[in-house]
């Protein structure tokens, strides 16, 4: 089977990573989104992740303004593939992070599902937002696009081989300290303000907050040295607090293991979200996982017993991780969490599940019920 994975280069993105290399022992797979855009190869399966970056332009599209020029390019694509390959789109967000509230990229998402036969979900409750969502969509084909869970696979391609009493000694953070971790970007300054809050109002004893990437505003003042200056004046103030640990920089996959394994909770503060890579991510490393309980995210920590709190108050966030820290303390859901992520999680399973999902989808795809949109793109 050929498959084309049609995204650009996404090099830092771990799942789609580890995800492609599993594929291309079992297929013939080409991660190519030239290949896409110019219509060229011969493939059976398209299959495609993030429309935010299908290619350079819709990236840049992402950051200055998507137009309805592209959205029709985009469709004259998928018409073109439609007609010679199944395709087949894994859902990670109900939209781009950045353009939650736009209504062109809601029409781009719209645009690239019309044109599905199957999508991949990462947990149950993605389809049952999908099927809302898009319950007046026109699909291409006449019919909806067909359903299949595949999880997040997990992170053991990540090292793993320094032990916490390590970690927190390179990071300095006290052997006897209740660590709240916070991994990866925080989008908004609302994530921000959840963060500070939820620490603020834990009663455990000897906390800390350990942040990979804290996220920063620069004041609005017209003299640009005045403004570096008070954003440093800020890192001072957190610097000489000791319970404050807050990286500014980006964490290399090497020194991920540092955070991870000098952790006792690891904290999800989104307020809207459908995954969360951070939750297989915590899991991979046996700790205990706090989350809001939305879509995905709630669905698969409820099922793997680890807390979760009320996105629509804010508030439950600190009662959530303090029972966080009384699992952790007690061991058994951290070493339980590595137990599932390690046997129902593997990337060679996962990537043998994608497989099946491609071949039956292909085998229901016949050529009387191909898209019919005219061809108005000339090859590059």
């Amino acid at each position: 089977m050929r498959v084309l994975v049609a995204n650009i280069p996404l090099p830092t993105n771990r799942y789609l990573v580890d995800l492609n290399s599993a594929l291309s022992e079992l297929c013939v797979l080409n991660h190519s989104s030239d290949e896409f855009w110019n219509m060229r190869g011969e493939y059976d399966v398209v299959h495609l992740h993030f429309p935010e970056y299908l290619t350079y332009e819709i990236q840049d599209a992402y950051i200055n303004g998507l137009t309805d020029d592209l959205i029709r390019a985009v469709a004259e694509r998928l018409a073109y593939w439609s007609a010679r390959a199944t395709i087949i789109v894994t859902r990670h967000n109900v939209l781009p992070h950045a353009a939650s509230n736009d209504p062109r990229w809601a029409a781009m998402y719209e645009t690239v599902y019309s044109h599905a036969d199957g999508v991949v979900h990462l947990a149950n409750a993605s389809i049952a937002e999908f099927e809302k969502r898009y319950a007046d969509t026109h699909f291409k084909r006449g019919k909806r696009p067909t359903h299949t869970v595949v999880p997040i696979q997990n992170y053991c391609s990540l090292p793993n081989d320094i032990g916490a009493t390590e970690a927190r000694r390179r990071l300095g953070i006290a052997e006897d300290a209740s660590v709240m971790l916070v991994f990866g970007a925080i989008r908004h300054d609302a994530e921000r303000d959840l963060i500070l809050k939820t620490f603020s109002n834990l009663t455990v004893a000897r906390k800390v907050l350990l942040v990979s990437k804290w996220r920063e505003t620069l004041p609005d003042v017209s003299w640009v040295r005045l403004k570096y200056w008070l954003r440093d004046l800020k890192r001072l103030y957190y610097r000489l607090r000791p319970q404050y640990h807050l990286n500014y920089d980006f964490v290399t996959e090497d020194d991920t293991q540092l955070y991870l394994n000098a952790a006792d909770v690891l904290f999800i503060p989104r307020l809207q979200a459908l995954n969360s890579a951070n939750l297989p991510l915590g899991m991979t490393f046996g700790k205990v996982v706090v989350g809001p309980d939305t879509l995905n995210v709630g669905e698969l920590l409820r099922d793997t017993g680890n807390p979760a709190f009320d996105p629509a108050r804010p508030d439950t966030a600190a009662a959530a991780v303090e029972q966080g820290f009384v699992l952790a303390q007690d061991g058994h859901t951290g070493a339980n969490n590595r137990k599932i992520a390690l046997s129902r999680w593997d990337v060679n399973e996962c990537a043998a599940r994608y497989l099946v999902f491609f071949r039956d989808i292909s085998d229901r795809v016949s050529t009387s019920t191909q898209a019919t949109i005219p061809i108005t793109a000339a090859r590059n």
